[in-house]
């Protein structure tokens, strides 16, 4: 039941400082939750009553109370306001902050069984927190308006959402493609099915594939099944080794050169320039993965290597899934060359379509609407302050022998450690305490398993509260 007590408007504002009204504002309701004062259930004042008492637009206060709301201190229920989530633990008036919680030391046991589910800081899962709006309904209602067609959608895709695509990875990636260069797929990993099978018709039955080392292990899964041999290429600065590359005679190369999976890096535009210069005197296809380089934090994106491709050696693996949400089972693949995309389609066709066409129709509307675009902005908004609460709690002064990584982008972090340093089980470690991280090592294959120690965890979908207190449990656990 929602407690009835009203909260006062002054209660929500930070001091006076050097910073904004709209920053003070934000900074008030979450020191305020966080230290008791507002209390689950509590009714938020209207945004309307905000705005006066504050003197800012009242779209901005209803701006910073979706953001809250992102990050877990607010909920809103619909015809009757927004109040303090009842996710957030009751706290006593003037309670510790979390953030102090994480200057500890390592003194503390461990739980032997948490009471509630894990703190999910799997990587790749993105925060859904802000889809469920205007534009996200409204696509949905616009793509199930009349008749249900009789038909198979098409072996692409629908051309609206082909045209979407290729109009917004010009926009986000620089990358100049012909709706019809694109295929929709039910995801990258889909995607790279489509292209192992188009690539074994064109080259024969064996394929050898490059992929880095460490790197995404669905993906060599997905290669693997389909009868690719895998070659492992190191990762040095940032990327492939390119005289790994050189030295191998390969089909293919998988690469993420915008955000390296796990480890975070990118390939400067000399690189992939020699990438590039590789594929023509080889033959190869160099199969580029973007992999969530939507979300770039240090720096502007670099140019997607397909966009620096006038010969069709580059095959662009994209997905909606850590841009929207996996529910969605929705992406593409860009290929330019004729006779591999033709290849790609026979097999489409053999194996049928696996996207339904409501659910492009969607998509279309969305794109078209802008509405991904807003989404983009607000979600780059969230996921920059979530990244600066691990910055803040696990960067620095977190033991010698531990270092904090892969965070110029994306929305993953990687806390690892030489070999050899006796923290081999520290993802297990942290399931007992009730977070769920993937251990770096899983990430590695062939000569170099061992290389590194550490976890790879993720913070997009977390809430605040929920990854202050996981990152509460990091520290204590490698302090």
């Amino acid at each position: 039941m929602r407690h009835a007590r009203a909260v006062d408007i002054v209660e929500m504002i930070a001091p006076e400082g050097a910073d904004s009204p709209r920053d003070r504002l934000a900074a008030g309701l979450r020191a305020a939750i966080l230290g008791g004062r507002m209390r689950p259930g509590d009714a938020v004042p209207s945004s309307r009553a905000v705005a006066s008492a504050v003197g800012i637009a009242r779209g901005t206060v209803v701006r910073i109370y979706d953001e809250l709301s992102g990050e877990g201190y607010l909920e809103t229920v619909q015809g009757s306001g927004t109040f303090v989530s009842t996710r957030v633990p009751p706290r006593a008036p003037h309670a510790e902050n979390v953030v102090t919680e994480i200057r500890m030391n390592a003194g503390d046991p461990a739980p032997t069984a948490p009471s509630s589910p894990p703190i999910e800081l799997r990587p790749g899962i993105p925060s859904t927190a802000s889809i469920t709006r205007g534009d996200w309904a409204a696509a949905w209602r616009r793509a199930t308006p009349g008749e249900v067609p009789a038909v198979y959608p098409p072996a692409a895709g629908l051309p609206a959402l082909r045209e979407q695509i290729a109009r917004h990875l010009f926009h986000a990636r620089g990358l100049a493609c012909d709706p019809d260069d694109v295929i929709v797929t039910s995801g990258a990993r889909e995607g790279l099915a489509l292209v192992a099978l188009g690539l074994a018709a064109r080259h024969g039955r064996h394929l050898r594939v490059g992929c880095e080392n460490p790197g995404h292990v669905g993906s060599r899964t997905v290669l693997a099944r389909f009868g690719a041999e895998l070659v492992p290429i190191d990762v040095i600065d940032g990327g492939v080794d390119l005289d790994a590359v050189q030295s191998e005679r390969l089909t293919a190369l998988l690469v993420t050169p915008s955000h390296q999976y796990p480890l975070g890096g990118s390939l400067d535009v000399g690189r992939r320039l020699q990438l590039l210069g590789w594929a023509a005197r080889t033959g190869s296809i160099i199969i580029e993965d973007d992999y969530d380089s939507e979300f770039r934090h240090l720096g502007r994106a670099l140019p997607s290597i397909a966009s620096l491709d006038d010969s069709g050696l580059v095959v662009h693996v994209g997905s909606y899934s850590k841009v929207i949400t996996p529910w969605l089972r929705c992406g593409y693949v860009v290929v330019r060359d004729p006779a591999l995309r033709a290849a790609i389609l026979d097999a489409r066709v053999d194996v049928g379509e696996t996207v339904s066409g409501i659910p492009q129709q969607a998509l279309a509307h969305y794109l078209d609407s802008g509405g991904l675009s807003r989404h983009l902005a607000r979600t780059r908004r969230a996921y920059a302050h979530k990244r600066a609460l691990v910055v803040d709690a696990l960067d620095g002064d977190v033991g010698s022998s531990f270092m904090l990584s892969a965070l110029d982008g994306g929305l993953h972090a990687v806390l690892s450690s030489p070999a050899g340093t006796g923290n081999a089980d520290l993802a297990e470690r942290l399931s007992r305490r009730g977070v769920a991280v993937t251990e770096l090592a899983r990430h590695y294959f062939g000569q170099t398993a061992a290389g590194r120690e550490g976890i790879v965890f993720g913070y997009g979908a977390a809430t605040d509260l929920e990854l202050q207190s996981a990152l509460v449990s990091i520290r204590r656990e490698i302090v």
